[in-house]
């Protein structure tokens, strides 16, 4: 048995329909695509980030809804959960190639 390895997750925020789509690729497996709905404010914004950094902050986290926070698709992000424990992660993003 192999493990998958998905390095790059895909965050893609659209505030014409209040969504936040979550999409990554393996080349062995092919490809997940996960909409969710989310309050937006500001533009779109595609930014991307290695899965493994992003899953480790999202679980230390441990809430059901999170405020994210960020100006641009290369600068740091900051997550901070909106009900229990009082704490921010920041994640770094990495660029999208085309």
């Amino acid at each position: 048995m192999h493990s998958v390895r998905f390095k790059l997750v895909k965050v893609s925020i659209n505030s014409g329909t209040q969504e936040i789509t979550l999409s990554v690729e393996a080349d062995d497996v092919g490809s997940a695509i996960e909409p969710m709905p989310a309050q937006i404010s500001g533009d779109d914004i595609d930014v991307a980030f290695n899965v493994k950094y992003l899953m480790e902050g999202l679980k230390a986290l441990a809430a059901t809804e999170i405020l994210i926070q960020m100006n641009g698709n290369l600068t740091p992000v900051i997550f901070t959960p909106l009900t229990g424990v009082k704490m921010t992660y920041l994640a770094m993003p990495v660029q999208l190639r085309n």
